[in-house]
């Protein structure tokens, strides 16, 4: 009878579809490619999702989600997809075990981006890391050893395939040969292997009236409502009409308008002046006091050539203050200011902060801390 009991317990337990699924690995899938010559390398997007499924089958883990992002570079995480998967990751609470990509390189391509997603994003939530064809995954030691390495080979490979492309793009021009966007008032004809530029019969005269307008002291503003009154239409844009900004690119393409920022010898680093300007914000000075002292570093702003009080304005618009003498304060400012979770751990601590309920801070505790209200 006992027995009877038990091998029946034993059969409902193996063949509950729920209970078998509840002890699956739950994994995120990335793909992505940057351009459609990948594709004859078998890193087509297709390739990848095939790839990744059949990885986490014979594992059997469940895929929960694929996330793909087409046509876009490795040189930063500014990517649709990766911010959706990034905030599914939180979301989830520690459900997620493992990313799962092909390479890491389709991930990132950068060391720095690379320890800020293994250190913001994978670690504080339980998540690991599976690139498939370099061996990498995170659930054995020393794959988290050799993540660092292979992050600094693709940033070379990076930078090694920049270069080509400069090279590359530096021959044509060299041969005569035009690369990139048809300007407005040209046409292209081949000859050879070369693409070159010839002005468009139809457009080209409009071009030089736009000129001739801008170089007798007439308003950007006021090119683009002759040229829409006469209905002449500008190459791109979903909008097809003339704007501020698309005659302000024409005259910069054609080297007719050359901004204020050209002309100055600063150099544009908008993370550098936006981390100092935010700390002396922060310490309580003024918005003409924190444009001197930019322009004393030798910044300035994207289209000037020195910054005023507005554009300080401008470039913190988006900031936020804390109180630094709180912990959760002072986490969030040193946040903003680029630091590590761990940085931040350490900093904690010196500043005589410590958890509510006593110990030391660790990356997890201190993600809490920040995101508590």
């Amino acid at each position: 009878m006992d027995t009877r009991k038990r091998k029946t317990a034993h059969t409902r337990h193996y063949n509950s579809s729920d209970r078998i699924t509840e002890h699956r690995l739950k994994v995120f899938c990335y793909c992505r490619v940057s351009t459609d010559m990948q594709v004859q390398y078998g890193l087509s997007l297709d390739a990848q999702r095939s790839e990744i499924e059949r990885y986490a089958a014979d594992r059997g883990w469940l895929v929960a989600e694929i996330f793909v992002d087409g046509g876009f570079s490795a040189k930063n995480t500014d990517r649709p997809a990766f911010r959706r998967m990034a905030k599914a990751i939180k979301d989830a609470d520690g459900s997620i075990a493992a990313v799962v990509v092909t390479k890491l390189d389709r991930l990132t391509r950068s060391l720095r981006d690379l320890c800020a997603i293994n250190e913001d994003l994978l670690e504080p939530y339980g998540c690991n890391l599976v690139a498939i064809r370099d061996g990498i995954n995170t659930f054995e030691p020393v794959s988290r050893m050799l993540l660092p390495f292979l992050a600094i080979i693709g940033q070379i490979e990076r930078q090694n395939t920049s270069e080509r492309v400069r090279a590359t793009i530096q021959h044509i021009r060299a041969q005569g040969g035009h690369y990139g966007k048809v300007p407005f008032g040209f046409a292209t004809v081949k000859e050879g292997k070369l693409t070159k530029l010839l002005p468009d019969p139809e457009t080209h005269p409009w071009l030089e009236k736009a000129i001739g307008w801008y170089r007798e002291g007439v308003t950007m503003v006021e090119i683009a409502r002759r040229l829409n009154e006469a209905r002449v239409r500008p190459r791109y844009g979903r909008i097809r009409e003339w704007t501020l900004s698309k005659i302000y690119e024409l005259l910069r393409t054609m080297q007719v308008h050359r901004p204020r920022s050209v002309i100055s010898e600063a150099r544009y680093d908008k993370r550098e002046a936006y981390t100092t300007a935010y700390r002396l914000r922060c310490d309580g000075h003024t918005m003409p006091f924190i444009a001197a002292r930019l322009n004393a570093d030798g910044l300035r702003p994207l289209k000037a050539a020195q910054y005023t009080w507005h554009s300080v304005q401008d470039l913190l618009r988006s900031a936020v203050y804390h109180d630094r003498s709180t912990p959760r304060g002072l986490a969030l400012y040193l946040k903003e200011q680029g630091h590590s979770l761990r940085d931040i751990c350490l900093r904690l601590a010196q500043a005589g902060h410590f958890p509510k309920r006593g110990g030391q801070w660790y990356p997890q505790t201190v993600k809490l801390l920040m995101v508590s209200s």
